[in-house]
């Protein structure tokens, strides 16, 4: 709804004020023109699919072995689910792996569209914030210092890219100073929203995303009986819920693979180190306080699957015999397709019963 309103003019501050609004955008022109909110943040999916295949392109060497972590992006249940709704985290998702293609670049003319892309990833969602030191630990690590130099400009861009997405904003008249106020009252409602939520649970994310367990619940079953329309209580027990959208063979496996990777990567592989050390950066910032949604860290999934290609490359490429270690990948892939196709968690495990 909001984004209807602000592809009509509303201003930003009004409604949902509390996200920048370049995504809201994308969803209103979406519903403009496709008459459907959704459709545009699947093209933009299907973009990122081709993105991720360009950026494993630069790790592996075989083009075959560079579409898995295309292939694992498209089989996830969140991005699944995302990408058939109207959410702006698709969007952000985007533009994060947009920001590490052009990181990753050996042109120096990509440093300022490194900075358009940043200011866009921020300003779709403040959680794609992780992208920001990512260039000074890559220069640093190359000992790329031309680069290091022209990162004060990428700031530059990136910062002035985020205000432009608020134009709609200042031609209705609000104030350089407005946009500021705004921008602290944006990270005040986060702030309380976490605090709110659960400020002894820093950890959640990242618990929820190596195991698939959300926490400890009560479950309440009831009897209903249609006819009389009368709910009956029969019966209540503690359980732990689950994550239905939680894939055991892919997140705990490539939270593993992204700290090897990045291992590796910062003793050889200088050019990928930003691969896995975003994904990184991002799980640290999405557990670092509050209680966040384990689906804040959508935006670094990309680049998860690439690191954890690059070291299942790097065990292919090590291995004696390539008809066992082939079919060992194409045995993880097709595991990896029927979990995400054809099984389904439940929403909860029942420990015990309250009598």
């Amino acid at each position: 709804m909001a984004a209807w309103y602000y592809i009509h003019g509303a201003s930003p501050d009004t409604m949902n004020f509390e996200h920048p609004p370049f995504a809201k955008y994308m969803i209103g022109f979406s519903e403009l023109v496709f008459m459907n909110p959704a459709l545009l943040g699947f093209i933009f999916s299907f973009f990122t699919l081709i993105l991720v295949y360009l950026a494993s392109r630069k790790l592996v060497s075989t083009s075959l072995v560079a579409i898995v972590p295309s292939l694992l992006l498209s089989l996830d249940k969140i991005y699944l689910q995302f990408s058939t709704v109207s959410m702006l985290d698709i969007y952000a998702t985007f533009f994060v792996v947009l920001s590490l293609i052009l990181l990753t670049s050996k042109k120096k003319w990509a440093i300022p569209l490194l900075g358009v892309a940043i200011g866009l990833a921020l300003s779709c969602k403040w959680i794609t914030a992780f992208l920001l030191p990512l260039p000074v630990l890559y220069y640093v690590a190359k000992r790329d210092y031309g680069g290091l130099k022209l990162y004060p400009l990428c700031l530059l861009v990136a910062a002035l890219t985020y205000t432009v997405s608020y134009a709609q904003f200042f031609y209705m008249g609000h104030s350089f100073n407005d946009f500021v106020d705004l921008q602290f009252r944006m990270l005040h409602f986060h702030q309380q929203r976490h605090l709110m939520a659960s400020s002894a649970r820093p950890l959640r994310v990242l618990l929820v995303f190596l195991t698939g367990v959300e926490g400890p619940t009560q479950i309440q079953t009831l009897l209903l009986n249609s006819e009389a329309r009368i709910v009956t209580p029969v019966g209540s027990g503690n359980g732990l819920s689950l994550l239905r959208d939680y894939n055991p063979l892919t997140w705990p496996v490539s939270f593993s693979a992204s700290i090897l990777a990045l291992y590796c990567t910062v003793r050889k592989d200088h050019d990928m180190m930003p691969l896995p050390l975003g994904f990184l950066f991002l799980l640290v910032s999405s557990v670092s306080v509050g209680d966040p949604f384990v689906w804040y860290v959508l935006p670094g999934l990309p680049l998860a699957f690439i690191s954890l290609t690059y070291v299942m490359n790097r065990m292919y490429v090590g291995s004696q015999n390539k008809f066992v270690a082939t079919a060992a990948m194409l045995l993880y892939l097709a595991s990896v397709a029927v979990w995400s196709l054809f099984i389904r968690l439940p929403p909860y495990i029942q420990t015990s019963t309250i009598s």
